[in-house]
């Protein structure tokens, strides 16, 4: 589902990945680990296409991505960013932005629990809430897109052990789910099928 073939990213002296090559079947899980600073938000924006590469092909379904399938491409993509400073100021404007009809509005409060989220905290603005919740609902908004290809950068960053445990445990339950994730988390990295260490 997503063909890495002998890819090369470099920033002036700074060598990201040179001739990287993998392939990750629909329902795999990869994890991009290493240190802060080596690159790993950086393979991710490759695959949306937000940066290109210095050399190789990115493919995804069999498509090299171009200018001219990435929107297609993307279609099949969420990502959730490390930074999740966002344009709205509350759940409801974020699924409002989103434009979630109704089975993944469903969704998306189905995930709300499942990630321990109170029927109070829901409710409530972004600035009143914990990093740790913000980042929890960001995720279940995201997720709730159902979209087949999970790109997640940093996703348990903001939470303790027993959030992470339940993102993992709802992530599991996902099924036909292909995802790229970059952490230095052990927990999340221990639960990914593969890992490539930067």
């Amino acid at each position: 589902m997503i063909e890495f073939d002998n890819v090369s990213l470099k920033f002036d002296e700074l060598v990201i990945c040179e001739n990287l090559s993998f392939h990750l079947n629909q329902g795999e899980s990869l994890c991009l680990s290493g240190s802060s600073g080596k690159g790993k938000s950086s393979l991710l924006k490759l695959i949306l296409g937000i940066i290109q590469p210095i050399s190789g092909r990115i493919l995804i379904d069999g498509q090299e991505l171009n200018t001219i399938n990435i929107s297609d491409a993307r279609s099949k993509m969420i990502w959730l960013p490390q930074n999740t400073n966002l344009p709205v100021n509350s759940g409801k404007e974020l699924i409002e932005l989103l434009d979630l009809n109704t089975e993944n509005r469903k969704l998306y409060h189905s995930y709300l629990d499942q990630l321990g989220i109170s029927a109070i905290a829901k409710e409530k603005l972004f600035s009143e809430i914990s990093g740790g919740q913000k980042q929890r609902m960001v995720m279940a908004a995201c997720l709730s897109t159902d979209k087949p290809i999970l790109l997640l950068d940093e996703p348990v960053s903001a939470l303790d052990d027993e959030s992470i445990d339940r993102f993992i445990k709802l992530i599991s339950a996902l099924k036909g789910k292909t995802i790229i994730s970059a952490s230095h988390n052990q927990k999340w990295i221990n639960e990914c099928s593969r890992i490539i260490e930067l």
